[in-house]
């Protein structure tokens, strides 16, 4: 299990009760998986103590159906829809480690029914873009990059706070940056066709020299 003490991502739980937050839950499954590859690859053989520990990792946090911030949580969509979307940030920047897609499935569609959008700002709004690429919804993904809260200025930093106060804020300027490529260069388990992430004959999209994502 990880925590408590832990704050998570989205920074609104108390950090002596939080435990197994769902983005770092996934995030330790990819860290974990990723390093034993590399020793592999380094001819340095398993490490056992991190295979027990990839094994024994607690379950992303579920309740009803769908994943939440953190194990135990109470009130989710009501007191805890606030700041950043965790619950649907495994399967965004992240590949999905431990992430069921139907389950995720369900946690989005409730992510916007239940998250105010004027609550989202900066990089929420990439990752809401990748997690609908990821999930097969790239029309909601161009919407999400396009969002008016998800602004920068002419001079091309972000508009990142609440108040739209220009930032040199590199999580968004990144977050575009990312969820632009993967939308173009598609990642693992992306349909088999040019710029995946984008809606199929809506757009003209050439790239280059851009890898595909995990």
């Amino acid at each position: 299990m990880l925590g408590p003490p832990v704050v998570p991502a989205n920074e609104q739980s108390d950090p002596k009760v939080t435990e197994n937050p769902v983005l770092e839950l996934s995030y330790w499954r990819f860290g974990l998986r990723t390093a034993a590859a590399w020793r592999r690859r380094l001819g340095l053989g398993r490490d056992r103590r991190w295979d027990e520990v990839l094994a024994g990792l607690a379950p992303l946090p579920v309740q009803d159906g769908k994943y939440v911030l953190y194990e135990g949580v109470r009130d989710m969509w009501t007191a805890h829809a606030t700041d950043h979307p965790d619950p649907i940030a495994p399967l965004a920047m992240l590949p999905g480690d431990g992430v069921d897609v139907p389950t995720m499935r369900a946690t989005a569609r409730q992510v916007y029914e239940s998250w105010p959008v004027d609550d989202l700002y900066s990089w929420d709004f990439p990752v809401l873009a990748m997690n609908a690429a990821r999930l097969g919804d790239p029309a909601r993904a161009v919407d999400f990059l396009l969002h008016p809260r998800f602004g920068f200025t002419a001079e091309g930093l972000p508009a990142s706070g609440r108040e739209g106060v220009p930032s040199p804020y590199f999580p968004g300027a990144g977050g575009l940056l990312y969820a632009v490529a993967l939308m173009c260069a598609g990642w693992d388990g992306a349909p088999d066709r040019n710029a995946p992430g984008f809606p199929d004959g809506a757009w003209t999209v050439r790239w280059e020299g851009l890898a595909k994502a995990i």
